[in-house]
């Protein structure tokens, strides 16, 4: 490449944002299924939600035990999405969603 080549590239690649010493591989996201069955489950669902991942929990386990402590739970996964600019949402009435920052829920 010749050197008046180099010089534009690099100002084309500038002006649109490229920059190939800064690009980085994306990393794998999952979707997860982690069922709620006790209410320190809470905690492994924020951790895997701040690891960039999708989270549906089923919280019927937890229901069958104590209703007081799914409130807890899904109150604590509501400020937690807020807190990090995700979002939550209910998928019929025994599971729940949580996503983070990157991905939001549509609702019609």
């Amino acid at each position: 490449m010749r050197r008046d080549e180099s010089i534009m590239r690099g100002v084309i690649d500038k002006i649109i944002g490229r920059n190939e010493e800064a690009v980085e591989p994306p990393s794998e996201k999952y979707v997860k299924a982690i069922p709620l069955k006790s209410y320190e489950d809470v905690d492994i669902i924020k951790s895997e939600v701040r690891a960039g991942n999708i989270v549906i929990t089923n919280v019927s386990p937890l229901a069958k035990h104590n209703i007081e402590d799914v409130k807890r739970a899904i109150n604590e996964l509501n400020e937690y999405a807020a807190l990090i600019s995700g979002d939550i949402a209910r998928l019929g009435e025994e599971r729940v969603i949580l996503t983070p920052k990157t991905v939001k829920i549509w609702r019609a």
